[in-house]
């Protein structure tokens, strides 16, 4: 006999997020177009998790964001005025151009 599995819902959440928010420096590397944003505290030997928006995103091991770096940055800015980077938990980061501006010149 077979046991049904039944899924609890996920639920998703947006979270306004600016690199003041999260102590964040940053650059900006104009040809292929890349902003990375990384914590002075960021462990760089610790993997990333790719988005299904194509950033890459650290976190430490309480689930904190130590980085990001956002692929097509300034066309998406450009596009969209922010960046959404969506997490494997669900959660979703909203970066505003306002937020990064400092970092893409």
């Amino acid at each position: 006999m077979q046991r049904a599995v039944r899924l609890s819902a996920v639920t998703s959440t947006t979270g306004h997020v600016s690199a003041a928010d999260l102590q964040l420096t940053g650059s900006y590397e104009p040809v292929g177009d890349v902003r990375y944003l990384s914590a002075t505290a960021d462990d760089e030997d610790t993997p990333a998790q790719e988005t299904p928006e194509g950033h890459a995103v650290g976190l430490d091991d309480d689930g904190r964001v130590t980085h990001i770096t956002t692929i097509n940055a300034k066309w998406l800015l450009d596009r969209d005025g922010d960046l959404i980077a969506t997490l494997r938990d669900g959660r979703r980061l909203r970066l505003r151009r306002e937020d990064v501006q400092e970092t893409l010149s």
